[in-house]
């Protein structure tokens, strides 16, 4: 009895032939019967509900089919294609390059947002879009001066600790910044309401931007590219200011206007982990330069 069991589940898990070909029919059935049933019998009954049921499981399991089968041939024929031009076969193969290559594409991305950010801000007359923009430009200078110098020092390791450090007391500064940036906002009530629907595209755009920057930040600190770590640890610090960015969005939003209480905690905690990421960045590169002076 086992080993039939077992022999069933190994079919499910890896549907093959004659077993792929009767699933394909018996769904198609299903789902027309499902229709034809709706049609002809508009009336609700024990028979739609067990229609209903089939149909989800049937196309749950569809979809797993597709997933196993055509997935991975479309990954395999994408990465031949992909393998035969140098830049992209860098972009597979080394994370770095990879790192550098996203980086650059979000740096442009950046720079369009900034730009538009202080566009609305004179538009509205809103110091908070400005205020905004402003912060998100100091990040984007940063990430020019990463790119500068992996260009310049790229095979200079102790050039780049030092940028790694110096960037590190860059964020240390930027939580001044936000204190000042959370104080005017209790103070002047310059918070932005999104429009309509915005609120909820920003708030899904952050928190994939915060899950994506952290699993990125450990990511990278499996590798020995400064620059690269130094250019995931910037992605985070913006991701987090997103954060607090949203959190006073949505209390505008949602809320019963500025609530200078809960502005204060939020800008706290975010200023409070961008401090830790600049102290982690300084404490790292006093520890990189010391490996490099006892190995010489």
């Amino acid at each position: 009895m086992k080993k039939f069991l077992s022999k069933v589940w190994n079919i499910i898990r890896h549907p093959r032939g004659i077993f792929l070909i009767c699933f394909y029919a018996l769904f198609a059935l299903t789902v027309a019967g499902t229709v034809l049933l709706l049609i002809f019998v508009p009336e609700k009954n024990a028979l739609h509900y067990i229609l209903y049921a089939l149909s989800a499981i049937e196309l749950g399991y569809f979809a797993y089919t597709v997933i196993v089968l055509v997935v991975p041939k479309i990954k395999a024929c994408a990465i031949q294609l992909l393998q035969r031009h140098s830049f992209t076969d860098n972009i597979l193969k080394s994370y770095g390059f990879r790192t550098l290559a996203f980086a650059a594409a979000g740096f442009i991305v950046n720079i369009a947002y900034a730009v538009l950010l202080t566009v609305v801000g004179i538009v509205a007359r809103s110091v908070w879009n400005i205020t905004i923009a402003v912060f998100y430009f100091v990040l984007i200078v940063l990430k020019g001066i990463v790119f500068f110098c992996d260009r310049k020092y790229k095979e200079n390791t102790a050039k780049q600790i030092k940028i790694y450090r110096a960037c590190g007391y860059m964020l240390n500064l930027l939580t001044v910044a936000l204190a000042g940036i959370v104080i005017l906002i209790n103070k002047a009530d310059m918070s932005y309401e999104y429009a309509e629907l915005m609120i909820y595209f920003v708030a899904v755009y952050t928190f994939c931007k915060i899950i994506s920057s952290i699993v990125q930040f450990f990511k990278a600190r499996k590798q020995d590219i400064l620059i690269v770590q130094t250019i995931r640890n910037i992605n985070l610090v913006s991701a987090i200011y997103s954060v607090f960015v949203l959190q006073v969005s949505m209390i505008q939003a949602f809320g019963d206007g500025n609530d200078p209480l809960s502005n204060s905690i939020a800008g706290g905690v975010v200023a409070l982990l961008i401090l830790l990421v600049s102290i982690y960045m300084i404490v790292k590169s006093h520890s990189a330069e010391k490996q490099i002076s006892k190995k010489e």
